[in-house]
């Protein structure tokens, strides 16, 4: 199989410009899905400027590896990513190479923030041990093409496996909401999007062990809605939704992608009565953004700071920053 335009690697001497982009090259992979952690793949660029980064992350759940796929850029509004949508390969036995099967799939992933990039989460892909076997001393190529979306809109675009969260088909795990609500889901899934589910469920574990979890402080509609992100990348009707459980939730199980959308449905629920509130509930969690906006809220409506709620806020640091940022 031949290469039929520039390829993203690590070595930027000889820049892959972004209208010309076409495959991601993965160095060494063998090796890196034995030893799991976050690798850097490089950059396409404009003119000489960087425009999109592409990283990923290896890991193991039993005798599966996984590959997870990351992009960023400083450029505001969604970024469109179609890349390959299937995990069959082609080997050049001539050069050495792998690609994986050209079959494409549009992810628009969301973007978050202001000025400096934000990484977003684009798909996974899985290998079975024989898979993984086969790529010693191999490259990996994932094709790709890609545009911009200026638009706010938000979309949080993943594997959509919400047909198996329905209709639970090879589920092998069940978890518990504090009001009896039994949900059958699949280790593999919730694995490979959070490395808190992915600590619990690793075979040593009781939980493991027993293929089962009562979580006795997170209710049945907010349990619902942390799987039908892990299985569909989003949630339907957020905004009707309790944002403040599900930031809390999205920060406690690391799934930063609910935990972005969640701080921009929050943003639309700023008011002069919930303001103060939603800001001490961004410092707790670390959600940045929507920090920034309700500072931002605060500063334009200051007579907010008249509210009793001010003056029952208990974090030195938080009532400083904010004096500063009004002072500014």
């Amino acid at each position: 199989m031949e290469d039929d335009g520039s390829v993203v690697t690590g070595n930027n001497d000889n820049c892959c410009q972004t209208v010309n982009a076409k495959w991601l090259c993965l160095e060494d992979i063998y090796q890196k899905f034995h030893r799991p952690n976050f690798y850097d793949i490089g950059c396409t660029y404009i003119a000489d400027v960087p425009d999109h980064r592409f990283t990923y992350m290896t890991s193991q759940v039993g005798n599966i590896f996984l590959l997870q796929l990351f992009v960023s850029s400083p450029q505001e509004g969604s970024i469109n990513v179609t890349v390959s949508n299937s995990n069959e390969m082609t080997f050049d036995k001539k050069t050495g190479t792998v690609y994986l099967d050209k079959s494409m799939k549009n992810f628009r992933v969301l973007r978050v923030g202001e000025r400096e990039a934000s990484t977003g989460f684009v798909t996974t892909y899985s290998f079975s041990d024989l898979d993984v076997e086969c790529l010693k001393d191999k490259t990996l190529y994932i094709a790709i093409t890609f545009k911009n979306s200026q638009s706010t809109e938000i979309n949080s675009s993943t594997m959509d496996f919400s047909d198996l969260l329905n209709d639970p088909v090879g589920a092998d795990f069940t978890i518990e909401s504090l009001d009896g609500e039994k949900f059958s889901v699949h280790k593999l899934l919730l694995a490979g999007q959070s490395e808190v589910f992915k600590a619990m469920l690793k075979e040593e574990t009781a939980e493991s062990q027993n293929s089962y979890v009562k979580l006795v402080d997170i209710g049945k509609e907010d349990l619902q809605c942390i799987l039908e992100f892990i299985y569909s990348g989003t949630v339907k009707d957020l905004e009707s939704k309790n944002c403040y459980n599900l930031l809390m939730l999205a920060d406690r199980f690391n799934l930063n992608g609910l935990k972005e959308i969640t701080q921009h449905a929050l943003c639309y629920q700023l008011t002069h009565d919930s303001a103060l509130e939603i800001l001490v509930l961004s410092d707790m969690y670390n959600a940045n953004y929507l920090k920034r906006e309700a500072l931002k809220f605060i500063k334009k409506y200051n007579s907010i700071l008249d509210s009793s709620f001010f003056d029952e806020i208990k974090n030195v640091d938080l009532v400083r920053e904010l004096c500063r940022f009004l002072a500014a």
